[in-house]
């Protein structure tokens, strides 16, 4: 089957998207194509030619999405830059965006140039595939492709683009772009999308605050799986913030390997505000800024943004609750307890820097790894204390894998490709990633951290 487009994003107020048309490619050619991802949409692959994927053959008319957010706390008017929704695409009655990213300039790209190289594309492939077999809510990579044209960055690489699919662009920046530029269409912005999202509670008594509700818990479950698997987003600004729970835009993101709270590998976050240790709080800070934006709803009825002010302020008790439990599946403790346990690992976890995916593996299997940390006496001590509440093998390996994308594996396959080398090591890690939660001793290259010095250097960038 071909794409099949409704997209109900347009019989909303025009001034909430552009119409824009993709860059002219003349011989564009699929990189990658994730046939896993075309059988959950019902898609035949050869039916997706590159013209297609590519935005040079319509099948009808794309937008630009206008948004705004806050950007490192500082409130910004913004839109679709450099992405395009091409359509939504509907299957098994289920309705998905279906975006390219890098098919040119919008009326939102101040000075971008609305490209994007092709580097920066394999790399947002690779994470948001690892992701979504990490168990992670997230938007998917449906392919790459070439465009045949340059573009300069750091380095002047091939372009391409991505295309890139998700319950929905939607965003907390999108209610805040609603409400300050277009606040008579907040009620049936917010109506639309409730409808479309979260129809279970289109007829509740109190939808708006349910609504904010359920973005706040789909939200920090995003999270608390994100620090599970030891991913950092790097820019968890409004405007990244999915009203869906769904992890995208993969820019300046990583995935920590020596466990540090202050772990920054954006090069644009110079204050470590999106540090790994401090997602949870800046989750909390950017849902009060989609709060603010909602508050006109309540006009009427401000008892019931009392009710909402309520919900966010037991946020903290919420996201604890869900990362203890999250611990405790990780740790292979029972369903209750082992807070002070769990607190002792994150402790000699900080002492130690120890390899956070590896050390894991190693509470469960003692002997997995030769690293030294492993046979310290403060490891030792920690194990006895797991032991006596915890270790149910079954539920850790539900928890934790035994792959991530490590940078530097993913920084080799992506230099191979651009030296002309193809795509051998990417293949490879991405065939490793399909099944994330699988040992494999022939694959054990792949569970090995980098030097330190590496992670210490490392800088990961938003390519725009």
């Amino acid at each position: 089957m071909p794409l099949s487009f409704d997209t109900t994003y347009k019989e909303l107020d025009p001034k909430l998207y552009s119409r824009v048309k993709p860059k002219d490619v003349d011989d564009p050619t699929v990189v990658l194509l994730n046939d896993r991802l075309c059988d959950d949409l019902g898609l035949a692959e050869e039916e997706l030619p590159a013209r297609v994927l590519s935005g040079q053959e319509l099948l009808e008319e794309p937008i630009a999405q206008a948004y705004a957010g806050h950007q490192f706390g500082r409130y910004t008017v913004l839109g679709d830059g450099r992405a395009m929704l091409l359509g939504e695409h509907v299957h098994d009655s289920s309705r998905y965006d279906v975006q390219l990213k890098g098919a040119g300039r919008t009326p939102y790209s101040r000075r971008g140039d609305g490209s994007a190289t092709v580097s920066s594309m394999l790399r947002e492939y690779v994470y948001s595939y690892a992701m979504e077999s990490l168990g992670v809510k997230t938007s998917r990579s449906l392919g790459v492709i070439e465009t045949g044209e340059a573009v300069r960055r750091r380095r002047t690489e091939p372009g391409a683009i991505l295309v890139r699919v998700m319950e929905s662009h939607i965003r907390y920046g999108t209610f805040q772009y609603v409400a300050s530029q277009v606040p008579e269409e907040l009620e049936g912005f917010a109506d639309y999308v409730i409808d479309r999202h979260y129809p279970h509670l289109s007829d509740t008594d109190r939808k708006y605050v349910d609504f904010f509700e359920e973005v706040m818990r789909s939200s920090i479950g995003m999270v608390v799986d994100w620090m599970r698997v030891g991913f950092i987003h790097g820019v968890m600004n409004t405007d990244n913030m999915s009203v869906t729970g769904e992890t995208f835009d993969y820019g300046p993101c990583a995935f920590m390997n020596y466990y540090d709270e202050d772990a920054v590998f954006s090069s644009v976050d110079k204050r470590g505000r999106y540090a790994f240790g401090n997602q949870k709080s800046m989750l909390q800070w950017n849902l009060a800024r989609f709060a603010e934006s909602l508050r006109p709803l309540f006009e009427g009825a401000p008892h019931e943004f009392d009710e909402l002010r309520a919900t966010l302020d037991g946020f903290e008790e919420t996201f604890d609750r869900k990362y203890y439990s999250m611990m405790r599946e990780k740790l292979g403790i029972g369903a209750d307890g082992g807070r002070e346990t769990i607190n002792t690992v994150l402790d000699w976890l900080r002492e130690s820097g120890a390899d956070y995916t590896n050390t894991f593996i190693e509470l469960e299997t003692p002997g997995s790894f030769a690293d030294p940390v492993y046979s310290s006496e403060g490891f030792r001590r920690v194990r006895e204390e797991v032991a006596d509440v915890g270790l149910d093998r079954e539920t850790m390996r539900k928890a934790n894998p035994r792959y991530i994308p490590r940078n530097y594996l993913v920084e080799r396959a992506l230099n191979e490709f651009l030296e002309g080398n193809g795509l051998s090591e990417l293949d490879r890690l991405l065939e490793v990633l399909e099944n994330p939660y699988e040992s494999n001793d022939t694959n054990s290259r792949f569970q090995r951290p980098p030097p330190e010095a590496f992670d210490a250097e490392y800088t990961t960038y938003c390519n725009t």
